[in-house]
């Protein structure tokens, strides 16, 4: 990996990032000892993220975001130069993504992304969402791609009856279509004023590493809420399909089932909380659960429980 590190980047730590954490993972899969203390990791990350220098608890989805980001940055590619006569961003090319088929202008759009903004972290764990306005007058649309690098679900509290929620009903929750209207109103560039407006999300590409985050933590002014409601989510063939954008009658869909691979769990309070994490064994049907230095194998019931925080899905190719 070293001739992928991207020394040249001032937003990156010169591969010393990629470099602990390529020595952390080596050192955990050399079978030399029971535990790993990953003292030299963390003093690397703390230099990219000072946050996280000191020994009170963070959060781990904030801590995966800042290392994910990190590994980016040191593992960046040289960015490319536009084609010739590529005009991206001016209001000729937005009028011409805007009537291309939808899978043409998401692959543009994908194209010009990874043109300066490439790396083997986004190979892996990056897709794109697809989110567009329309004028409930008349009709206009605009459109924009984006990429992600997880899901930030919401999950409700309490729930009527006594079914618990699945990740599907936060899934919709997190595409329902959001009415832009009073002060948020669109300003419509075909009727030249604010206008009442619908906001529509879909996936339009998907990453072969799902992150899913539920959204346990809340604030509300200064204090801080954890939302303890159990979430069923699918241990294989978590199916997507239903979010995507839409593709022509010609176009192959995008294969988008994943199976569970691991879950990042938080027991406790938002300030004495506790994590650990459930990860899938390499025998069939075996999961292996990770609480400080202990490791035991666990049934795939601590897999899904109520403690379920960040889950991270594979694709099935």
């Amino acid at each position: 990996f070293k001739r992928h590190i991207n020394t040249r980047n001032p937003l990156g730590t010169r591969g010393k990032l990629a470099d602990a954490f390529s020595d952390l993972i080596r050192n955990m899969w050399s079978g030399q000892s029971l535990v790993v203390s990953p003292t030299s990791f963390r003093y690397a990350i703390a230099g990219f993220a000072p946050q996280f220098k000191g020994t009170e608890q963070h959060d781990s989805q904030e801590f995966l975001s800042f290392l994910l980001d990190g590994l980016h940055e040191d593992l960046k590619r040289e960015p490319l130069p536009l084609p010739s006569g590529d005009d991206e961003g001016s209001e000729a090319d937005e009028a011409r993504m805007e009537n291309l088929p939808e899978y043409e202008a998401s692959e543009i759009a994908w194209e010009r992304y990874l043109r300066r903004d490439n790396s083997v972290i986004v190979s892996l764990f990056q897709g794109q969402f697809k989110n567009r306005l329309c004028c409930s007058k008349c009709g206009k649309t605009s459109t924009t791609y984006n990429a992600f690098m997880y899901l930030a679900l919401p999950i409700k509290a309490k729930t009527s009856g006594r079914q618990p929620q699945t990740l599907m009903s936060c899934l919709n929750a997190f595409v329902e279509p959001e009415v832009m209207e009073g002060e948020n109103a669109w300003n419509c560039p075909n009727c030249k004023k604010p206008r009442k407006a619908t906001k529509q999300l879909t996936i339009s590409r998907v990453p072969d590493v799902l992150l899913i985050q539920l959204k346990r933590f809340s604030s509300d002014g200064p204090f801080k809420n954890k939302i303890k409601a159990m979430v069923q989510y699918p241990i294989q063939e978590l199916d997507l399909t239903r979010y995507l954008t839409k593709l022509s009658a010609t176009q192959a869909p995008q294969r988008a089932i994943y199976d569970l691979y691991a879950v990042s769990n938080h027991s406790g309070e938002v300030s004495s909380g506790h994590y650990t994490a459930c990860v899938r064994g390499d025998m069939p049907n075996t999961w292996i659960n990770f609480d400080d230095s202990r490791v035991s194998p666990c049934d795939k019931s601590v897999a899904v429980s109520e403690h379920g925080y960040t889950l991270f899905y594979v694709r099935k190719m």
